[in-house]
């Protein structure tokens, strides 16, 4: 099999790093164009940042304009940086000469495909959510192919180019694995890659009943590591971020977890089967977190709370509700994983193998 050169970008880091993976594996070439530091926080570096290079990938910084919801002056403002940054990606694409590149949406991949589109370097992007964002329907204008997560999103985009792929994830979270014996249940809290401080002050103000019970593993965030790590407690763990293999094995040794309900999160909560709180956050696009998390309850392995009802005592009621019946829940462990697709991961790194090798 000949050796492609395969550019990935997007600001969806988890499934993408899924495809990386079998991609890799299969002897390919491959360069990461994204972003170094978060947007809400530029002394916070991206999850793609903290990995990708240790990997030995090659990352390119992009240049990139995001669209504020109900901010127009600053959407405005910020309009400049999208024909510097499809400069910027042009030159770089045309340093790198790929065979492909291969987006997982976000504002991030808007300059990067565009260039591409000019150079006529094919172009593959993945739609993550359950509503569609306005930045992949603009990628998917210039791409040769759409692998999409839902059925419903085909209606987004032109039928010829949409492929239901499902939504990649790394292949360690469908392989069965022992549970580590603590003498107490492993409560796993994580409010995504970036943290949930709602969710951190809701968990702080009950943490000494939860170690009561509990060995806790909190994913945090960077804005509230520093403070929050000032105590150090028994049955407790606390981290700013995990690498994708330590929040699978956090997520793998659970027996419950409570976490916001993005798309790879609730599919991963879903592949191990874990009973799960779910707590959306209130403002997501399409309120897509919402139907994330409805996907979950339906199979009977979760139970969502309300951002606008969360307190440490809703946090706490809900915790002792579902560890009541935690059998229960996870008996609706099989019905949840038939919510993940295992395959997905090798369904899209062969599409791109397939667009590339075609033009």
């Amino acid at each position: 099999m000949n050796c492609l050169k395969i550019v990935i970008t997007g600001g969806h880091a988890t499934p993408a790093l899924a495809v990386l993976e079998i991609l890799v594996g299969r002897g390919h070439k491959i360069y990461w164009f994204g972003e170094r530091r978060a947007h809400h926080g530029k002394s916070i570096k991206t999850l793609e940042y903290q990995v990708i290079p240790g990997m030995g990938i090659p990352f390119y910084s992009v240049i990139s304009a995001k669209a504020n919801r109900g901010k127009f002056l600053k959407t405005l403002a910020n309009f400049w940086k999208l024909p510097v940054g499809v400069l910027h990606s042009l030159v770089m694409l045309i340093k790198i000469k790929p065979d492909a590149i291969l987006s997982f949406g976000s504002y991030v991949a808007v300059p990067v495909v565009m260039a591409a589109y000019i150079l006529r370097i094919p172009v593959v992007t993945h739609e993550q959510t359950a509503v569609s964002g306005l930045a992949n329907k603009i990628v998917g204008f210039f791409s040769k192919k759409i692998a999409i997560t839902f059925p419903a999103n085909a209606s987004d985009f032109p039928s010829q180019k949409v492929v239901l792929t499902g939504n990649p994830i790394r292949g360690g979270f469908f392989k069965s694995g022992k549970k580590t014996k603590k003498g107490k249940p492993v409560l796993f809290i994580t409010g995504g890659s970036r943290g949930a401080q709602v969710i951190n002050r809701a968990v702080w103000a009950i943490l000494p009943a939860l170690i009561r019970t509990y060995v806790v593993y909190h994913q945090v965030g960077l804005l509230d590591i520093d403070e929050m790590s000032k105590t150090k407690l028994p049955n407790y763990e606390i981290a700013a971020n995990y690498t994708p293999a330590e929040f699978e094995e956090r997520l793998k040794s659970a027996d419950l977890v409570v976490s916001r309900a993005g798309a790879n999160t609730v599919l991963e909560i879903a592949s191990v089967g874990v009973p799960a709180i779910l707590i959306p956050i209130s403002w997501s696009r399409g309120d897509e977190q919402a139907q994330n998390a409805k996907a979950l309850c339906d199979t009977g392995l979760a139970v969502v709370l309300p951002e606008k009802e969360l307190t440490g005592e809703s946090l706490l009621a809900k915790i002792k509700y579902v560890s009541s019946r935690i059998k229960e829940f996870a008996g609706c462990a099989i019905d949840a994983q038939k919510l993940a697709s295992p395959e997905a991961s090798k369904k899209v790194a062969d599409l791109i193998e397939e667009v590339a090798r075609r033009e």
